[in-house]
């Protein structure tokens, strides 16, 4: 089998309700789909989810190096051979995270249709029967995220997520509002963006702690590794490693500083399913569990990060695929669904999902 082209199409759909964090505020969101081509008339379908707030990519950045640099790169190669092209595209390309998980993503797709099986189960087979999510709750004032906290458990939902780095006094407000709704029938988990300093961070983890919370989640800049290894060791709260994380080396860099207790992974920030892998395995093997995040992807990537979290033996927290909680719109002919804050995967081979044409013409952008 042999790549023969590679479509790439950029989309934008809009967010059900205005994305706010303490960054700012986003009303759409970015993607791109691929759509990889072999000569035996089996096709693969990958996604990048840029994010500027969060990484150094943008969407034209992602069409750009997918249509002038890895789609050449790859016609005329065996799409089962993942590990020759993540080598190649590392070589070639430096960076560009986001495009190359694009195409991993697609030829993943290529090899469990081919083979007929569930990309999981190319991935050591499930270790879990679903995987769990949380939900996003909506920044605003504390009485309207508690009753909207009372809304997700009432549907279902066992973990909360709250995002903050506004103001500590605002932040802690929002937590205890949520946390005094809900209750032990759900965790709630704290996310702060990198918004803080350690004194700051410090100040609010102690609130925190009295509140019981799940994780904090990132308070200080990436950039700042020893700041994060002494707020680690000053308090009880599980600290998750987020935005200081993109490729393994990060998670081995993570352990040695003893930045975290545990690893946030994100299969599209990270290059794709084998990067992935090695995160966990990395963690795993410095002790470390891991949750499987989100770029606020659309069907094709929170497809893939599912199959990632379950067939991942170390992702005992409960993953943030959120894009379908998030954004007004798809671009699969059976979008991914959420069910009692569960994600199942379809048993179809391959991740599971077929493009709708008509919806993704109505997404496309001017880029296009």
């Amino acid at each position: 089998m042999k790549i023969t082209s590679v479509d790439v199409w950029p989309v934008s759909i809009p967010f059900v309700k205005p994305f706010e964090v303490w960054r700012g505020v986003a009303r759409t969101k970015d993607h791109v789909i691929v759509e990889v081509h072999t000569d035996e008339g089996i096709s693969g379908i990958g996604e990048a989810s840029p994010f500027l707030y969060y990484a150094a990519e943008t969407q034209e950045d992602v069409v750009a190096t997918l249509t002038n640099h890895l789609a050449p790169m790859v016609r005329g190669l065996d799409p089962f051979d993942t590990e020759r092209l993540n080598r190649l595209f590392d070589t070639v390309v430096d960076g560009h995270h986001f495009s190359k998980a694009a195409i991993e993503m697609a030829l993943w797709d290529i090899i469990g249709k081919a083979l007929g099986v569930p990309v999981y189960r190319l991935l050591g087979g499930s270790v879990r029967d679903a995987v769990e999510v949380i939900a996003l709750l909506d920044n605003g004032r504390p009485a309207a995220m508690a009753a909207q906290a009372a809304d997700r458990v009432e549907a279902g939902y066992r973990h909360l997520k709250v995002k903050i780095g506004f103001d500590p006094a605002t932040d802690v407000a929002m937590v205890a509002a949520v946390v005094g709704a809900v209750g032990r029938s759900a965790s709630v988990r704290v996310d702060a963006e990198e918004s803080y300093d350690l004194k700051t961070s410090l100040r609010i983890a102690r609130r925190l702690e009295e509140l019981e919370v799940e994780l904090l989640s990132q308070p200080i800049s990436r950039h700042h590794h020893r700041q994060m290894a002494r707020l680690r060791e000053t308090i009880s709260i599980p600290l998750l490693v987020d935005e200081s994380i993109e490729i393994p080396a990060d998670v081995m860099l993570a352990a040695d500083l003893g930045t975290g207790d545990l690893v946030n992974i994100k299969v599209v920030k990270c290059g794709g399913i084998l990067k992935a892998k090695r995160m966990a395995a990395i963690a795993e093997g410095a002790g470390m569990d891991c949750l499987v995040g989100s770029m606020i992807e659309m069907g094709p990537g929170t497809a893939c990060g599912a199959h990632v979290a379950i067939s991942t033996p170390n992702v005992t927290y409960a993953s943030e695929l959120v894009g379908p909680q998030l954004i007004d719109g798809d671009v699969l002919v059976d979008p991914i669904e959420i069910h009692q804050g569960r994600v199942r995967l379809p048993d179809r081979p391959g991740l599971g999902v077929e493009l709708d044409r008509e919806r993704l013409a109505r997404y496309a952008t001017a880029a296009s």
